[in-house]
């Protein structure tokens, strides 16, 4: 093998593939340190690593160890980064607050804090309003104007400002603003996936709560449309889970019995008349109850619920 000039070509083909070292060192699963090395000639990568850089890269190891000079393969569609790209695109984070790099500084002095700020915003979130938020995920972005941040759910951007600012109390005006456009926008960020996580810590806690109601009876996307409604109509916090849970379950046990009280005083009416049979006449009215009086949507389910909970659940006694 060749090794003279073999981290030149890496760094080159590297560079033309668009990849910093970091990307490339996650992928190989090395320090950036380690690729640094390799490029700079004081040491080279064994034999698994080289593997992985042909793959990632690109490349053939014939072209890196200069057995074919001047030739290297077009770059792949599938590549493990292009394809990690791709997945980016198809599944757009939920909370994105991306920055001009103006601000980075007031997010390094963030990580290097250990996120107090971003961690105390997910615990109000908590406290506050009785819900798990999905990951806020921090960005720079190139283009923006200078001081510029910008909020953005499921990709889409919700809000911009250019605001100049320093630690923490710059940090703390954008993160204020992202707690209200959240809080506006709830019935986008609050997923069934995070009702999950809810519900699971419940049932840590009080499984007989829990245990054959969510999700047998009450289902993930049921519990989570009643929770925002009692949130943004009725404003309740959703912090007693168990309290609600209970409520919703008696509110659609009631609402079941009554169905089936009308589906049977129906049957006996059409039999009555002397049309077919109670049994049949039952199954072929029950979509047309369900529909004229079947079980109430999740805003009346929530109005209900909210005016058996106690007022100090409401969300003003919940925020500081």
């Amino acid at each position: 093998m060749a090794l003279d000039g073999f981290g030149t070509r890496l760094k080159t083909i590297r560079q033309e593939r668009g990849y910093t070292q970091k990307q490339l060192a996650g992928f190989l699963g090395v320090t950036e340190q380690a690729v640094s090395k390799y490029e700079r000639g004081s040491s080279y990568p064994d034999i698994g690593v080289l593997s992985g850089i042909a793959e990632v890269l690109d490349c053939s190891l014939d072209y890196l160890f200069q057995l074919e000079p001047g030739k290297r393969n077009l770059p792949n569609q599938e590549n493990v980064f292009r394809k990690q790209e791709i997945n980016r695109f198809l599944q757009q984070e939920v909370i994105i607050l991306q920055f001009n790099e103006k601000l980075v500084p007031l997010f390094m002095e963030e990580v290097k804090q250990n996120y107090p700020h971003m961690i105390e915003l997910r615990q109000q979130a908590a406290l506050q309003w009785g819900v798990i938020l999905p990951i806020i995920r921090l960005r720079d972005q190139l283009g923006m104007e200078p001081f510029q941040f910008e909020i953005c759910i499921h990709g889409v951007s919700v809000y911009s400002e250019i605001r100049e600012g320093t630690y923490p109390e710059g940090l703390v005006y954008m993160l204020g603003k992202l707690k209200e456009v959240v809080f506006q926008k709830l019935d986008q960020v609050l997923n069934n996936q995070c009702v999950y996580y809810m519900v699971e810590n419940l049932r840590q806690e009080y499984p007989y709560v829990v245990e054959a109601i969510v999700p047998k009876v009450i289902s993930y996307s049921r519990l989570r449309q009643v929770l925002i409604h009692l949130i943004r109509d009725f404003g309740y916090t959703a912090n007693p889970l168990i309290l609600i849970i209970q409520l919703l379950e008696q509110q659609l046990a009631s609402e079941q019995g009554l169905l089936s009280e009308q589906q049977s005083v129906s049957g006996l009416r059409f039999g009555a008349e002397g049309q077919a049979a109670p049994e049949q006449q039952g199954i072929e009215q029950q979509p047309a109850l369900c529909r004229a009086g079947g079980i109430p949507g999740s805003r009346e389910l929530a109005r209900r619920i909210a005016e058996q909970m106690d007022p100090g659940f409401r969300l003003e006694n919940w925020v500081k």
